[in-house]
Order: structure tokens, then sequence, then C-alpha cells
């Protein structure tokens, strides 16, 4: 690029930048160019530092979460008024931690936009006040910076000594805990009620993120043709999904079913015909229904653990039934949007590391249903529009 390109470029950005409001995306036409100028941003990043420093980058950026493990752990971002500074020497003694540590800690989280300084006071930015207001995204900060950051220096060596391994307790998890082979996050989250209520804010979080929200199940299954039937939502956790589609067919009865019911999590919504029930759904299903759904669910487990949970479907499924996965499938690679792509792939790699699980293709899921059963028939995958999470169909046949 010619320097008065990148001198022009580099004014327009600010430009742009200066009033963000102008980049928000309300028409078909500017949603479309906001993806593209996200697709744009590795090479161009590339483009402007070099391929040796995307690579150094890539290579310590654990340096980046070092700190707001910090942030989570000590409990900093409360700490800091919402709407006023507080000065190091404050912080220090509200937190415990020296002056130096924090200035340290907090000084590279500003590099990544949170927190700002000013004459010696630390005050929040627009992104580490979510730390506070949202708890979902506090939750699922608490998540990846404690109950999984442990696993990743351990993926490896579990790899190595259980090469490709089906069991979910064979992996880094196990290791980086000091348990190998006996335990998965999920055994632990279980034992523990305010890890299981903070776990299941950190999934609402993930799951409303964007091209995860519900909306795209709401609008890409006929649920209208199921009139006032049952419908059975498998390892549903708050039951959010199931009132998300209850609110646009409220005629449906829905039965939320999970391996531990909290109270604490489960959707405020009066309206909907929700209840919950304790159910494993590695043991047989007992609940006769028209639909059951297994949302973000299915992708956490290995395929022998896959083929299990549908085997156990079939207890209760009656003649023409519909079972739904809805999961992030994988694209050829190059076939999606690189931000699209770059999510199936990392999610395809935390369930790796974390609990032998994967991402699926259509071929994959129609392989493990006729594992699980021959009478299960493969309707379709379909990936409704803005949306990076498929919905594949099968049908109860006899």
């Amino acid at each position: 690029m010619a320097p008065n390109n990148l001198v022009a470029l580099a004014a327009a950005l600010r430009e742009a930048l200066a009033a963000p409001q102008s980049l928000i995306a309300e028409s078909k036409e500017e949603k479309e160019a906001r993806l593209d100028l996200i697709d744009m941003i590795p090479e161009f990043n590339a483009a402007l530092i070099g391929d040796a420093n995307v690579l150094r980058e890539l290579a310590w950026s654990a340096v980046n979460v070092a700190p707001l493990h910090a942030i989570n752990r000590w409990g900093l971002a409360k700490l800091v008024p919402l709407d006023s500074a507080v000065t190091y020497d404050e912080l220090s003694e509200k937190a415990g931690i020296s002056k130096l540590a924090l200035q340290r800690l907090l000084r590279h989280a500003m590099t990544n936009r949170l927190f700002s300084e000013r004459e010696g006071k630390v005050s929040h930015t627009p992104t580490s006040r979510l730390l506070v207001e949202d708890v979902r995204l506090a939750a699922f900060v608490d998540l990846h910076t404690e109950g999984v950051w442990k696993t990743w220096p351990h993926f490896l060596d579990a790899y190595t000594r259980w090469p490709d391994s089906r069991n979910p307790r064979e992996v880094g998890y196990s290791l980086a805990w000091g348990r190998p082979g006996e335990v998965t996050l999920y055994d632990d989250v279980q034992k523990d009620p305010v890890r299981a209520t903070n776990f299941g804010r950190a999934m609402e979080l993930f799951s409303s993120g964007e091209g995860y929200g519900a909306e795209s199940l709401v609008e890409g299954f006929p649920w209208a043709d199921i009139g006032n039937g049952t419908v059975v939502d498998v390892g549903g956790g708050s039951g959010f999904a199931s009132a998300a589609i209850a609110k646009a067919f409220p005629s449906l009865h829905f039965i939320v079913q999970d391996i531990v019911v909290n109270d604490a999590l489960k959707v405020e919504n009066p309206e909907a015909n929700l209840e919950w029930m304790q159910y494993d759904f590695n043991t047989p299903q007992t609940v006769v229904a028209d639909v059951y759904f297994y949302r973000f669910v299915l992708h956490n487990y290995p395929d022998a653990t896959v083929i299990n949970i549908l085997k156990a479907a079939t207890a209760a499924l009656k003649p023409g039934a519909k079972v739904l996965i809805n999961d992030s499938g994988l694209p050829d690679p190059g076939e999606a949007r690189w931000y699209d792509e770059k999510a199936a792939r990392g999610l395809d790699i935390l369930m790796f590391a974390v609990m032998n699980g994967r991402e699926r293709s259509k071929d994959d899921w129609e392989a493990l249903f006729k594992a699980a059963d021959p009478r299960y028939k493969l309707i379709g995958a379909t990936l409704p529009p803005g949306s990076r999470i498929f919905i594949i169909e099968a049908e109860w046949t006899v």
C-alpha cells in the first residue's frame, strides 16, 4: 500500500472511531459491510505488523489472559467505582495486593481496553464496567480464567497420554486439577452450587451471543405444526431457549430436563408453559413427547457418549417424534466467513481439550444417528440466516 493510502486510511478510521455510532449496522447492506470489515481484520493486521509479529503475538497471547485472570480472581472490577476513579494506593488496600503488582497487571489490561488511568487514578472503560454490570459476562470470564484456563498447558500432555481417547475424563482438565482420568468439568460444576449457578449464567451468555441466539431455533423449525404438543429441552439448564420458543408458540408445553435443577437459574417467564425435571440424559428417557431438542449439549462429548445419549432417548420415542440437535457445525475450510469459522474452530478445540467432545458436520451426525439406532432417519441440517448453529433434524421411524 502506498504511503499516501495509509495516511488517508488512518484519517478515515480516526474519523469513524470518533463517532462510533456511525459504525452501528442497521440496514442489510451495512450489516454485510460490517462482516466484510471483520473478515479483513487478520489480513489487515498482518499487512500492518508483518507475519513474524503475527506469530509472536500469537505465541505469547497468554499475557492477555493473565491480567484478566487477576481481575477476575481478586474482584478488581468491583473495587473500582463505576462513576469515579480510585488511586492505586486505595485499590491496593481494598484488594490486599501490592501497588506495584496492581500497576503491572492493570496497565497491561488497559492495552486491551480494560480500565483507564489518568493522573495516577484508575477508572472504568465501557468494556471493564461490563464485568460489574453483566453477571452473565462476569460468569463467562470466571469460567474461562478459573475453570478452563489451567487446562490448556495440559491439553497436549493429555492427548499424548490418551491418544484419540473417547473418554471425557481423559483430558487436559483432569490432569490440570490433579485427578488424571477421573473427573470432568461437569463433575466439578455439579458438586458446587455456586459454580453451577455461574456455569449456567456463562452458558446463557454464550448462547445469546452473536450467531448463537435462540431466535435461530425459534425461526428455523416449524413449531406451529406441533400444535399444543410437548417439547423436551434436554440438558436445557435455565430453560431460556424453551422460553424463547414458548413466547412465539404459547400453545406448546415444555419440559426442561437437566441433571441438576437449579432454582436460581430458572428463566423468569410466568406466561410460558414450562416445567423442570431432573434427568440424566445417559439414562433411558421417560417422557413421551413430540420433539426433543439438545441445544449446545452433545458437542461436549465424544462420539461414543453421544451414541449412548441418542440410544437412551429411544426408550420414550413414538413414531414421528423429532429429535433436534442445535449445535455449531464445522464448515469446510474457507467456506464460511473468517469470523464464523474462527468461532466454530475455536469451539472445536475447546471441546477437544476439556471434554474430548467436538463440533460435527452433517455427515458426522448422520453416522451417529445410524450408530445409535437405524430407526432414526436424518431429515436434514439447516443453518438459519445469520446463525452459527445448525439445526440437525432426525425423525423416529418404525
